[in-house]
């Protein structure tokens, strides 16, 4: 009993720091020799992340492609104000499963803890695979 316990507390501490919650969507396949393999897009963004007011964290944001290449656009929704996006490209091309994001909190924005973010993914050129989100917590902590 007492290693069945040890046992669910340690997969909850990797349940707790590992990847973020990954998210999937999926469309009929278009492939005409797999009419029954879907297409699916997965995004995974991180499970929380700190940025201290006038400064900038970097976070990576991951998707998977099945059934489908072909470029992935990611967004950032629903920051905290004063917190602003400062990667600029934010495609990931076809080649590529990983993107790093950068925001910035701004001198004056408000010190907030465990504010949901949502990661968007869309694949471009798909438009009948619904665009993807992932929940993340962004903290915002004073100087």
């Amino acid at each position: 009993m007492i290693r069945f316990a040890h046992i669910a507390v340690i997969c909850g501490l990797l349940a707790a720091v590992g990847c973020g919650k990954t998210e999937t969507s999926s469309a009929p396949s278009k492939d005409p020799a797999k009419p029954n393999t879907p297409r699916k897009l997965s995004v995974t963004g991180p499970t929380g992340q700190t940025v201290t007011q006038d400064r900038t964290d970097e976070m990576t944001v991951s998707v998977n492609r099945d059934g489908f290449s072909g470029p992935v656009t990611i967004s950032l929704k629903n920051l905290p104000k004063g917190v602003t996006l400062e990667t600029k490209d934010l495609t990931l091309p076809a080649d590529k499963n990983s993107l790093k994001v950068t925001v910035k909190a701004a001198p004056d924005a408000p010190a907030v803890v465990d504010h949901v973010v949502q990661v968007m993914a869309k694949a471009d050129g798909q438009a009948d695979l619904p665009e993807v989100a992932s929940d993340f917590k962004l903290t915002v902590k004073s100087k």
